[in-house]
């Protein structure tokens, strides 16, 4: 329902207007322009957006525009304007799901100048009851981003979020395939012609990052794999009428860059990957940006359909409880038990930092602990041994 002073009506046609003053005209009079939304939330987020584009930051303060806001109105105007030109639309979606599903509900009603520790804590506490802790981890981040924002535009004197009891951040052991798993799925996928699993088993790539690829990213000469793309699921933009559309759809597929700017790399390749993807070139020619794992009508493969078909060959090689990115985890044991530096794996993975690398994988798989704990010889021989020699 529409507050008093906001300038926010519901017209016949059902539509929501939002009205603001966009200057003056000669004869004195206001200049205004309108938005429109579907819902009455819709129409005063574009009504905030409106308002907060009229701010000059560099003179004045945001609060001029948001008397005293809620966290609600900053949250759109902390998205919208100061983060969306900088964030890829993957990660622009997940923020604002994150506002959507939990903030917002919880913490946008409060006015920022009314915003306590307490407040903070008590949502921390009821997100706790649904979500893991990777998860409320990462929303408790944005939070602290949002809110730094807001004490540098003069909104807050000082960070409420300090001191905020989180629950302990656990990390997920990856599962990690033995080698005689690894070996019945390589024959499996060997007698199916399953090249995009192997490939994926002996270069650690991302799901996305194989849908991506094309015969110009393999140097066939140097036996170089060139990773620059990744396939990424994506909403669609809402548009007036389009829903309406029998052939509308919700999500869409693009190839964008991959996830972080260290994931831009160079894979060396097996020689039999090499060979394998020659032939698989010759059989199916070598166009301009042909994919090498190619969906319908020539586009990328839709990884949630790639993952769906792995889960069914995992079964019939007898490898349960495994995922596609399980051969990326098991990709780095297997570098790491042949002796290869953190910092080389974490190059070839392409992750942002060493330290990344050896919080996932700085442990050994039960297979090797096996081998070393059962090797080992009791002490009191060993003596009792030199003791005969002497």
């Amino acid at each position: 329902m529409a507050k008093r002073g906001e300038n926010i009506y519901h017209r016949r046609d059902g539509r929501w207007e939002g009205r603001c003053i966009m200057g003056r005209k000669q004869n004195g009079k206001p200049k205004y322009r309108s938005v429109y939304g579907k819902t009455y939330s819709e129409a005063k987020k574009k009504l905030v957006l409106l308002k907060a584009s009229q701010i000059d930051t560099e003179s004045k303060p945001a609060v001029h525009s948001y008397g005293n806001g809620t966290l609600s109105d900053w949250l759109d105007y902390w998205l919208d304007v100061l983060e969306r030109p900088y964030i890829r639309q993957t990660t622009y979606q997940l923020y604002q799901r994150n506002i959507e599903k939990h903030l917002r509900p919880l913490l946008g009603a409060y006015r920022l100048s009314e915003l306590r520790k307490e407040h903070i804590q008590d949502a921390v506490n009821e997100m706790k009851k649904g979500l893991s802790s990777s998860t409320l981890h990462g929303i408790y981040r944005q939070l602290k981003n949002v809110l730094n924002c807001a004490v540098k535009s003069r909104l807050l004197l000082a960070l409420p979020c300090e001191e905020i009891r989180l629950p302990k951040f656990r990390q997920k052991k990856p599962r990690v395939l033995t080698c005689a798993e690894q070996a019945r799925l390589e024959r499996q996928a060997a007698a199916e012609t399953h090249l995009d699993y192997l490939l994926c088993l002996y270069t650690g790539l991302r799901l996305g990052e194989l849908c991506a690829l094309r015969y110009e990213d393999i140097d066939f000469e140097a036996g170089l794999l060139h990773v620059s793309h990744a396939v990424k699921r994506v909403k669609n933009r809402r548009v007036m009428g389009m829903q309406r559309e029998k052939n509308f759809r919700k999500t869409q597929l693009i190839v964008d860059v991959p996830k972080t700017d260290c994931s831009v790399r160079e894979i060396p390749l097996p020689y039999f990957l090499l060979s394998m993807l020659e032939e698989r070139m010759k059989k199916n020619g070598r166009g301009p940006g042909n994919f090498i794992f190619a969906g319908k009508q020539g586009a990328p493969a839709d990884p949630r359909n790639i993952q769906k078909q792995f889960e069914r060959f995992a079964m019939r090689a007898g490898v349960c409880k495994i995922h596609m990115h399980t051969l990326r985890h098991t990709f780095a044991m297997r570098c790491l038990e042949r002796g290869m530096g953190y910092k080389a794996l974490s190059e070839l993975l392409g992750h942002s930092s060493t330290r990344m690398t050896m919080e996932h994988y700085d442990n050994c798989t039960q297979e090797s602990k096996k081998e070393i704990l059962g090797s080992a010889q009791p002490l009191y021989r060993e003596g009792a041994a030199k003791g005969r020699a002497a």
